[in-house]
């Protein structure tokens, strides 16, 4: 007569189940609190229970077999059940709901004993109804994917917003092929290998016309269906970037027109102290060229950056004067794409050249910057 079959400890089925979830002894160990050989022993029991792997292991870490992903599924309704027979106990005991009650009734869990009565079907089809709403209102970006494929399997219609594509493009293509550099998405998933969490990795996705956004993301592993997949969420902040971006270009901007108020009140001369601000100048908004213009003579008198082009003497005359300002913009159809402002009474002129992706905002800035500067430099002449 054969033995009886030992029954699978409780301790040993949710370690399996973290370990669906987690992909890694390390990780299910961090979050069991447990050491990772005891990880190892609770799933070699289970093993030797069932006679057969239940794990892939493998370099990066663990995947369920197809018989572990059978037991995982029976295990999930052992321990739920073991959570009904808690919340039951807790009711009678008369300590109150469990303090995530709320949560788990919303996600198709109930503490009654009539629980046992509903079929799980009925409870996995109103999960996902209430899954979807949630995913479909949240203004967050969400997608799944296959870490090691890159395949989507499921976007909300946030994410499509973000990418600039439809729902139905998005699940016919690799997610590779939404990141402008791919090497963004191979590091955030790194960072959730090595620490369970990959959180605030900035994002740039291109959008098909070209057009790049800028997202803060935040990745981990989840298992579905006793299957590891990536779920990330992205929040779009190119917005913010860019009034960041303008902020900081008009701080090191005035910084540069308050150094030559300095100069000029010093006595310092006029073109000599304009020409010692250019290389801030140019920093400030990422331009390609700084220049003091000679008019009369068609060369630089000094210059930061890049070599002007040669046609830069006509693009001036082609310029386009702003309204209400002194300031011409020149481009972008010539050979330069930038502003120039002429220094009253000094035959010059400061120009700053690209580049052409500045926003209508920070091209209004730096107007009034150089307008600002042209005042001051008349005044100190």
């Amino acid at each position: 007569m054969s033995a009886p079959v030992r029954s699978p400890d409780l301790a040993e089925l949710d370690t399996l189940v973290v370990c669906a979830v987690e992909g890694s002894l390390v990780a299910t160990a961090a979050r069991l609190g447990i050491s990772r050989p005891a990880v190892a022993k609770r799933i070699k029991n289970l093993e030797a229970l069932v006679g057969r792997p239940l794990l892939h292991r493998e370099a990066r870490g663990v995947r369920l077999t197809e018989e572990g992903a059978t037991l995982l599924g029976a295990a999930r309704r052992i321990l739920e059940e073991r959570d009904v027979l808690l919340s039951t106990v807790t009711e009678i005991r008369g300590e109150g709901p469990s303090p995530i009650a709320g949560l788990r009734e919303l996600l198709g869990y109930s503490p009654k004993s009539s629980r046992a009565a509903q079929q799980p079907e009925a409870r996995l089809a109103e999960t996902e109804r209430v899954l979807e709403f949630i995913l479909r209102t949240s203004a967050t970006g969400v997608v799944i994917s296959n870490p090691d494929t890159a395949v989507i399997y499921e976007v909300n219609d946030a994410f499509c917003r973000f990418t600039g594509r439809s729902r139905a493009e998005l699940l016919s293509e690799s997610v590779i092929g939404v990141w402008q550099d791919p090497r963004d998405r191979d590091g955030m998933i790194a960072e959730v290998r090595r620490t369970g969490i990959a959180e605030n990795i900035t994002s740039r996705v291109q959008w098909p016309d070209g057009t790049v956004r800028l997202g803060e993301a935040t990745a981990r592993f989840i298992s579905l269906a006793g299957t590891r997949r990536l779920l990330a969420t992205l929040d779009d902040v190119t917005e913010q970037h860019r009034l960041d971006d303008e902020r900081a270009a008009g701080v090191t901007a005035y910084r540069a027109v308050t150094q030559l108020a300095v100069l000029l009140l010093g006595g310092g001369p006029v073109l000599k102290s304009v020409g010692s601000v250019l290389p801030e100048l140019r920093r400030s908004g990422g331009f390609q060229t700084a220049l003091l213009w000679n008019l009369k003579l068609g060369r630089a008198a000094a210059a930061d950056g890049d070599k002007p082009p040669r046609e830069l003497s006509g693009e001036l005359l082609r310029g386009h004067r702003l309204p209400g300002s002194v300031v011409v913009r020149l481009g972008p159809a010539g050979a330069a794409t930038g502003w120039a402002v002429p220094l009253a009474s000094t035959g010059h002129s400061v120009i700053l050249l690209g580049p052409a992706s500045h926003s209508p905002s920070t091209q209004t800035l730096f107007t009034r910057i150089l307008a600002d500067l042209a005042a001051l430099a008349s005044a100190g002449g």
